[in-house]
């Protein structure tokens, strides 16, 4: 027998869903699969993402009564399945309406009966989030009151505390609750719950994956709020793509007392995670009793309600002998690296949900396009990877199949099935461009040929022709025809890629057709440097948030860690559109020439923009700093002016933007990131106070000399 008071040691497990929006019987089986694993493991509580059981995309699905009855549906299954897991706390979470108004909740239930309801504190309205159209932040702290469960959903109890309120066991273990934004406010509500004593702490997440953001959420929140005040810190997060642009890249924890005893992967692929350990809570009371200042400030504090439940959190099963996990290093990527991993992630996630047969790319022998052929590539050497590794171990997952098919472990055979590639050369194509995409094609394995538009390009300025009986040149002076005749080609180019995407799997004597996958990087976006519904016109863009910098470094990675030398010519080619006529066979037409600035500094450029949030005077103070000594304050000056111009004229290209992989706050996606106008004035007041601070600063400078 254990002695009495010295035992207080549990197994708690935390895992990671690939849920998807909607899909109530998919996300379902997901949670019960997780909650069985969590109980033959021998775990005592098992925490859930955020909205787990509608998935946390809904977005305007929120608002339909459908989507509350089918969670509460659900919910009805989990809590008559708990029976058969009756020492198991489930911790789930769904949108719950109380007193007429809908919240994002966790619910907490054991054996057949629900013990809590926890509403949401603070909503996140950052970047893509928009919790607040659909719900309201529960405003009563510290306060629970009983809710009426509607008798036709079910259940076999009448009511059931909701507020924000701690659970505690028979065996005297506190379990209190923050959810995802909570952990990012200024005051988290984990502190809180650490001053009132509570054991663990629980937050259902459903975070999405920005560069670099899991460094922030697990070392400086998560390791960090647990190191300050003491405790057991569970984190759980979706992983995968449950429909729109953004990725949830998991990282499920476990902490005790600031160290990490667990970290569920950031990329992997598979539909479920589950990761447990024991934790002796005795640690918490020693941790906390030698903070002076924690005990004065815990002595002031006010009481939450805490709700007693039929259940224990020790575990007496559990040896003295059992040894307690070792402290693990978190798992940390660098942006370039997260690129090589979570875009392909998404790729793969959305291609095998949407049930289409692979991608198509438009391979033109640039950077961008090598980008996303590259990243389908990663895909597939991902998949396969994870295949391998679930046939040595005996396991299988969802994930692995793709229409019904399991997918082998030669990452150069999927590729050859799904990747679709074509060079659509023009007579102003160059050679040096071809053999990059021969070059690429041919190392990655995709499924490649080569095609002429220029039968198609001539067709169209016929038709033009016989209409108006007119012939735009190159040779004239006028831009508007120079920018036609470029404008076709492109366009040209995407009625073709939706062509073969329909078509490629039909010749093939396959079921199914194509994804076509955009290839506009974020810096032309802002500047409107694309051809409205040319090639950046498609289905899905991998690179549509990335900029032409960081673009460059994973190319430059791809090419030494996945052994695809091609990539080396193709970054240090000059990228070009190849729209116009070329000069003694060489490329005369350059993407930077164009633009009037360089990728670098519309990479600046776009940042203080956006999460800068400076308008062009502010962006011109900034500029001077931090390009003091490298251009004169007259240069400064015409290049904000000419990313404004460039932005303001072009602005309107960003409304009907292909949806795109969401990895940077200053992506210009006009759906639900960058809300701003797409008609705009001439800046003219910006630009005279600019034009002013410049003659201000040469009068200043010539005092001095």
């Amino acid at each position: 027998l254990q002695m009495a008071g010295f035992h207080r040691k549990t197994r708690l497990a935390v895992c990671t869903l690939n849920n998807w929006a909607l899909d109530f019987t998919g996300n379902l089986e997901r949670i019960i699969k997780t909650c069985c694993e969590s109980h033959t493991l021998g775990a005592r509580l098992r925490l859930g993402p955020e909205l787990e059981i509608p998935g946390y995309g809904c977005a305007d699905h929120f608002f339909e009564r459908d989507t509350e009855i089918h969670s509460w549906q659900c919910l009805r299954k989990i809590t008559e399945t708990s029976k058969q897991w009756p020492d198991l706390l489930v911790v789930t979470g769904m949108p719950v309406r109380f007193r007429g108004i809908v919240y994002n909740c966790l619910v907490a239930l054991q054996n057949g009966f629900l013990l809590l309801i926890r509403p949401k504190l603070a909503l996140c309205d950052d970047d893509v989030y928009r919790e607040s159209r659909w719900f309201a932040a529960w405003s009563e702290k510290a306060t629970t009151h009983e809710m009426r469960i509607d008798p036709d959903y079910g259940f076999e109890q009448d009511c059931v505390p909701f507020g924000d309120g701690v659970l505690e066991s028979l065996d005297g273990v506190s379990i209190g609750f923050e959810i995802c934004e909570e952990l990012w406010t200024a005051q988290s509500s984990h502190i809180d719950l650490a001053l009132r004593g509570v054991d663990i702490v629980c937050n259902g997440s459903g975070s999405h994956h920005i560069l670099g953001k899991s460094n922030k959420r697990i070392n400086q929140l998560v390791l960090g709020g647990s190191g300050k005040v003491g405790g057991v810190y569970l984190y759980s997060n979706h992983r995968g793509c449950d429909g729109d642009r953004v990725y949830y890249d998991g990282m499920s924890t476990v902490a005790h007392n600031g160290r990490l005893l667990v970290q569920i992967p950031q990329f992997d692929i598979e539909d479920t995670c589950l990761h447990s350990a024991i934790v002796d809570l005795r640690e918490t009371q020693s941790f906390r009793s030698r903070i002076a200042s924690m005990r004065n400030e815990a002595a002031g504090r006010k009481t939450l309600p805490f709700i007693q439940f039929n259940g224990r959190i020790v575990d007496q099963r559990i040896s003295p002998l059992d040894k307690l996990p070792s402290e693990i290093i978190p798992i940390q990527h660098s942006p370039t690296e997260e690129l090589c991993e979570g875009p392909p992630a998404w790729l793969w996630h959305y291609l095998r949900r949407s049930k289409m047969g692979g991608f198509f790319v438009p391979l033109s022998g640039g950077q961008d396009s090598a980008a996303v052929a590259t990243m389908v590539r990663l895909m597939a050497e991902k998949v396969t990877s994870s295949v391998k590794k679930a046939d040595e171990n005996g396991t299988d997952d969802p994930s692995y199949y793709l229409n019904g098919e399991r997918v082998g472990t030669n990452a150069d055979e999927l590729t050859n099935k799904i990747l679709h590639t074509v060079y659509m050369a023009s007579e102003h194509s160059s050679m040096e461009t071809r053999k990059c995409a021969d070059d690429l094609a041919g190392e990655i394995k995709s499924s490649h040929s080569s095609i002429l538009i220029d039968t198609a390009v001539s067709a169209l300025l016929g038709i033009f022709k016989l209409a108006q009986g007119f012939i735009p040149t190159f040779a004239s002076s006028d831009n508007r025809e120079t920018m036609a005749l470029q404008n076709v080609q492109a366009r040209i180019r995407m009625v073709l890629s939706y062509l073969f995407a329909q078509l490629s799997l039909v010749t093939k004597g396959r079921p199914g057709g194509l994804l076509v996958l955009g290839s506009a990087n974020v810096d032309e976006s802002l500047v409107g440097y694309v051809t409205k519904y040319d090639c950046s016109s498609a289905d899905l863009n991998p690179i549509g948030s990335i900029c032409k910098s960081d673009l460059r470094k994973f190319l430059n990675l791809a090419a030494e860690k996945y052994r695809i030398p091609s990539l080396k010519a193709i970054v240090e080619s000059t990228p070009t559109a190849e729209l116009r006529p070329l000069v003694d066979g060489k490329v005369a037409q350059t993407d930077e020439e164009e633009i009037g600035l360089t990728y670098d500094e519309l990479s600046v450029i776009g940042s203080l923009r956006k999460p800068g949030l400076m308008g062009p005077y502010a962006m011109f103070e900034a500029l001077l700093s931090i390009w003091s000594g490298k251009y004169t304050l007259d240069e400064i000056e015409h290049k904000v002016k000419l990313f404004y111009r460039r932005y303001a004229i072009n602005r309107h290209k960003a409304t009907v933007s292909t949806p795109a992989y969401h990895a940077e706050a200053y992506s210009c996606d006009d759906h639900r990131n960058d809300h701003r106008p797409f008609l705009y004035p001439d800046f003219s007041l910006q630009f005279d106070a600019i034009s002013a601070k410049v003659a201000e600063l040469k009068e200043q400078h010539k005092k001095i000399d």
